[in-house]
């Protein structure tokens, strides 16, 4: 069943699946977290760095597993954790919305470098940057359609409800794929050999040797600490900004749940269309062409940022959020796109996962310090400090595109 159905088509049925239950989730879990669950400020952030935690700890492990055993096997592995962890979630306790955390930062690891190696092994390196471009347009058009139906279900049934449909959803896609996904172009290494742990290790550090090898491997991993050091805070205080400072327009009368339903709505569809202008646009095979696309994306967001924490009206704070927001979601799929231009097929899922663990780390450092922020300052200093920290980001792809791609590895 599973050679009938193509790799590409799996891919994007896959983004845009996984992307409606995550919606249907994640659009109701933090006001499920304050009026359900009843947890306070510190039991919030204690959640957030679980969470951080987990990715930071299990991230390259599962990259390698991924590497040395199987990618298919991986990503069915971490659908169905993260199935489970979200079940988990919908116990209105803390200590059950912590292990919950825990087993959504595994599941999620498991995932992440091996989804973006599997299409890439499996394209045979043809057009992959393309891929992730148009996968990640229909992740945005499922996570529209979950965002919308986490607000029905949820003002109908309750928060809880909308969840657990959530965490039902991603077990029936982990059996799906078990079923249907292809893994035809990946070539595991002998059973003998994976019986001991020297597979996974020679792949770890064959990763290793890549990223040090490469200097644009590291500058990308600073850049990408950078960045999850600034997302961490822009993540979870931008709601928090806006009750804070603005007043919401009487007209029309929206629960708070319809209203960042709606603002969440809004970025994923422009952002469908930023990306297929991105598609149309970029040479995703050329090392200069993608860092100057990033380059304006990371330029656009803290401009952004800034004008986000001085604005004086909610129209003008919304617009300058979702500009934010979309120039994050582009900057994604050409992240992916620009790493794996330096990789080879052995080491990819590995290096991605480092990338990966390298934005748990910038979250779980930034994020504390910003937040302390916003509680002695305000959100205002916060978000300003947001866009102050992704300065050093603009100077890294400037340098990056001076040298015109001669730390790519052919």
């Amino acid at each position: 069943m599973r050679s009938r159905i193509s790799a590409y088509a799996v891919y994007l049925a896959t983004e845009a699946t996984d992307a409606f239950f995550f919606s249907l989730i994640t659009t109701a879990s933090a006001l499920y977290m304050i009026e359900v669950a009843h947890l306070g400020a510190l039991q919030l952030v204690l959640v957030g760095t679980a969470l951080e935690l987990s990715a930071l700890i299990f991230e390259v492990p599962t990259g390698v597993v991924a590497d040395s055993i199987s990618r298919r096997l991986s990503i069915v592995i971490g659908e169905g954790l993260l199935g489970i962890g979200f079940l988990v979630w919908t116990i209105p306790f803390f200590i059950p919305i912590l292990v919950a955390q825990v087993l959504w930062g595994l599941g999620a690891t498991f995932v992440s470098g091996a989804w973006q190696a599997w299409i890439a092994d499996e394209l045979q390196g043809r057009d992959v940057g393309r891929a992730y471009l148009r996968g990640s347009q229909f992740g945005y058009a499922g996570a529209v359609a979950g965002i919308g139906a986490s607000v029905l279900v949820a003002s109908v049934f309750g928060l809880q409800v909308a969840m657990l449909a959530g965490g039902v959803g991603y077990l029936v896609l982990a059996l799906m794929l078990a079923c249907v996904m292809p893994e035809q172009h990946y070539r595991p290494q002998p059973r003998g050999e994976r019986s001991h742990l020297r597979a996974m290790t020679d792949t770890l550090l064959a990763g290793v040797h890549t990223v040090r090898g490469a200097p644009v491997l590291l500058t990308i991993l600073v850049i990408t600490f950078i960045g999850g050091a600034a997302s961490e805070t822009f993540d979870r205080l931008w709601q928090l900004h806006l009750i804070d400072n603005f007043t919401f327009p009487t007209a029309p009368s929206l629960t708070p749940i319809a209203w960042f339903g709606l603002v969440m709505a809004v970025s994923l569809l422009v952002s469908i269309g930023a990306v297929e202008l991105m598609r149309r646009r970029i040479d995703t095979d050329s090392h200069v062409s993608t860092a100057r696309a990033l380059l304006v994306a990371n330029v656009a967001l803290m401009v952004s940022m800034a004008v986000f924490a001085l604005a004086g009206s909610f129209e003008l704070a919304i617009g300058s959020y979702l500009l934010g927001r979309i120039m994050r979601r582009v900057a994604i799929p050409l992240s992916d796109a620009w790493i794996n231009q330096s990789l080879t097929p052995n080491v990819r899922a590995t290096v991605i996962s480092m990338n990966a663990q390298t934005d748990a780390v910038g979250q779980i450092a930034g994020g504390p310090l910003l937040g302390w922020l916003a509680a002695a300052a305000g959100t205002r200093a916060a978000m300003l400090a947001v866009a102050a920290f992704l300065i050093p980001s603009a100077l890294l792809y400037v340098r990056t595109i001076r040298r015109h791609g001669r730390d790519v590895i052919g």
